[in-house]
């Protein structure tokens, strides 16, 4: 069950109906099925809506907009130039206000130092470009799911984590009895998608944890010994 066709008779197979129904016509069907796969695509930050894009510097310029199809303030990475703009080690950004106050305060006019922020759905960079750049801008966010309109069309979740596909049947399920005697069974029908998709983000998060970074971030000397520390396990490492 991988595609919009695959989707769209798994809900007619459980409705029990096909194309000819007048009351659930294979158009409204699949407008159900996009409104139940944006629910599924939006309630976890799911890794196959990263994304990366690149666009230029301009003249003077130091907010920019986020790509079109990206989520308010889930940007995460920001090069210029190939160099990391950021917070040390990882290149995490300011928070907006922290920034505003580091940009306010005169003795970083003339700062080196490579920061960036977000605000919902714009980016702040410094050191403000003093010449236009060509994709010289490289940014790592997290984009909206797209509209499945063909029947071929697969979901983010088809092929990888065919599972939360189910969750999409269940969650149209339920929107299309939401009315009338089925609507008791159209809530459980709800509840069960959400719970299919919890299950599949839970595992992915105990697979991250895996790499997840376990050395120390940083070595300072052995106080006991005034030798200069060179592994996790030595006195003063944190």
């Amino acid at each position: 069950m991988d595609t919009l066709a695959n989707i769209r008779q798994a809900i007619q197979d459980d409705l029990s109906i096909g194309d000819e129904s007048t009351l659930f016509s294979p158009t409204v069907i699949d407008r159900v099925i996009n409104r139940a796969y944006r629910k599924a695509g939006s309630l976890y930050r799911w890794p196959q809506n990263e994304d990366a894009k690149k666009t230029s510097t301009q003249n003077g310029i130091e907010p920019y907009d986020y790509p079109s199809t990206w989520r308010p303030d889930s940007m995460w990475k920001l090069e210029v130039d190939d160099k990391q703009y950021g917070e040390d080690p990882d290149g995490s950004p300011l928070a907006f206000e922290d920034y505003l106050v580091w940009r306010r305060d005169t003795d970083n006019d003339n700062s080196t130092d490579k920061k960036w922020a977000n605000q919902k759905r714009r980016f702040f960079i410094y050191p403000v470009p003093t010449t236009a750049g060509t994709n010289n801008i490289s940014v790592w966010g997290v984009k909206n799911i797209t509209t499945l309109s063909a029947d071929a069309d697969t979901t983010i979740f088809s092929y990888n984590m065919p599972e939360a596909n189910e969750s999409i049947v269940l969650e149209a399920l339920a929107i299309l009895k939401n009315k009338g005697e089925d609507q008791r069974s159209g809530q459980f029908a709800s509840i069960e998608a959400k719970q299919i998709l919890t299950v599949a983000w839970n595992k992915l998060k105990q697979e991250n944890a895996k790499y997840e970074k376990n050395q120390p971030m940083f070595y300072i000397g052995d106080m006991f010994s005034n030798k200069r520390t060179t592994t996790k396990n030595n006195i003063g490492n944190f």
